[in-house]
């Protein structure tokens, strides 16, 4: 056996261990998610066999959709006036680039581990959050925000996929005592710490995720205890609302915000209000193709400067579907929807013990990608991009191989 022919099996071998490193690491650091990425990406063209991974990837339509994206990003250059900024944004695509390259080297055996290693990170962030809410970690003056190192704003989406991972996994597959008692204790446990930390848009996403996970349980069984569900929703609502002062906070300060939105008050649901209505603005002679890739700080600060001078300017809406339409119209919003389209097609396609997370992961993710361009949001890119290549592949070409 030749060097060369070694060091591909040994690369092709450590690859998908380096993605369960990659799937424990990328929620608790910025930095150490991007050193395991490359880690992969190197085992990844280490290990050779291209032919079979691009046939592979040319083949999926989910990874063809999110190719389409990124390549839309880069042809938005050849209209754009701000040709820095457009590259700075077309670089942050590279995100979305790795699902291509994880979809080849995920591993049908190593399923649980990824998901494993994925829910250990939440957890140890989760105990973070409550050793700050006990009182054993202090927080710096004024802060709120109980998830020390990580931001409430992709901390919280990310705890809400957990909860759902363990909770359809504890009431829709079979599971044994002691596990029971397990998924029963963590499912507490990340639910609290749900409502003891700040992210609005992961508590929503919460709700909606119960509300997908009651049709799964009984809308093929029974449609009387699905009523009850939906019915007895509102309830669980209210008593969070009544016993956790954190939730209860952040929906009065949301609508006092709302109320101040027309004085140009700086707040954060004020500040996004405005982004979207601003934004809207900029879609005026701009809905086939947008207005390019790089301009959406320079044409928004123009806009923002004649209907609401006292609020600041930026370079995000907070809004994928937003943002994606500004820069490249509808043609832009069609290829993006495109890709969670694709998913759900997927979805109805493959059924194992992954279908359940395979039909709520799209709608997780176009349900927060009204609160933030998450797909630009480095942790929640390489998130989309993992669970993508662990959820639409197709281990037939793993067979093959």
């Amino acid at each position: 056996m030749s060097n060369l022919t070694l060091v591909s099996r040994k690369a092709e071998q450590l690859a998908s261990p380096l993605l369960i490193l990659f799937a424990f690491s990328f929620p608790l650091s910025t930095s150490a998610g991007s050193v395991t990425a490359m880690l992969v990406i190197l085992a990844w063209l280490l290990s050779g066999n291209f032919k079979q991974k691009f046939r592979e990837i040319g083949s999926n339509p989910v990874a063809i959709a999110v190719l389409c994206y990124i390549a839309l990003n880069a042809v938005g250059l050849l209209w754009t006036d701000d040709m820095s900024w457009g590259i700075k944004i077309l670089k942050k695509q590279w995100k979305l680039l790795l699902f291509p390259i994880f979809l080849t080297i995920v591993r049908k055996e190593h399923l649980r581990y990824y998901l494993f290693a994925f829910i250990a990170a939440i957890f140890l962030i989760a105990c973070k959050a409550y050793l700050v809410w006990l009182g054993f970690i202090t927080l710096p003056p004024g802060s709120v925000f109980t998830t020390v190192g990580t931001s409430h704003v992709i901390y919280n989406p990310m705890l809400a996929l957990t909860i759902y991972i363990l909770l359809q996994k504890l009431i829709l597959s079979k599971n044994s005592k002691p596990t029971i008692y397990l998924l029963s204790f963590l499912v507490l446990f990340f639910s609290c710490n749900m409502f003891i930390t700040v992210g609005r848009t992961g508590q929503i996403a919460f709700f909606v995720l119960l509300i997908v996970l009651l049709f799964q349980t009984f809308y093929k069984t029974s449609k009387k205890k699905l009523l009850i569900g939906l019915l007895l929703f509102p309830l669980l609502i209210a008593a969070i609302f009544q016993f956790s002062p954190t939730f209860k906070n952040r929906i009065y300060v949301a609508i006092t915000e709302i109320q101040e939105m027309k004085t140009q008050a700086f707040t954060s649901v004020g500040c996004r209000v405005w982004f979207v209505q601003n934004s809207c603005k900029l879609l005026e002679g701009n809905r086939t193709i947008g207005i390019g890739t790089g301009d959406f700080p320079r044409e928004y600060a123009k806009v923002n400067q004649i209907y609401s001078p006292l609020m600041p300017t930026t370079n995000n809406p907070h809004n994928q579907y937003l943002l994606t339409t500004v820069l490249f119209g509808f043609v832009g919003l069609t290829i993006l929807l495109g890709i969670f389209a694709s998913q759900l097609l997927y979805s109805r396609k493959q059924q194992d013990e992954l279908s359940h997370l395979r039909l709520a992961f799209p709608i997780f993710f176009l349900l927060i990608m009204l609160a933030e361009s998450y797909l630009l949001v480095h942790a929640t890119g390489l998130l989309f991009s993992l669970f993508s290549s662990l959820l639409y592949k197709n281990f037939q070409h793993q067979k093959d191989t």
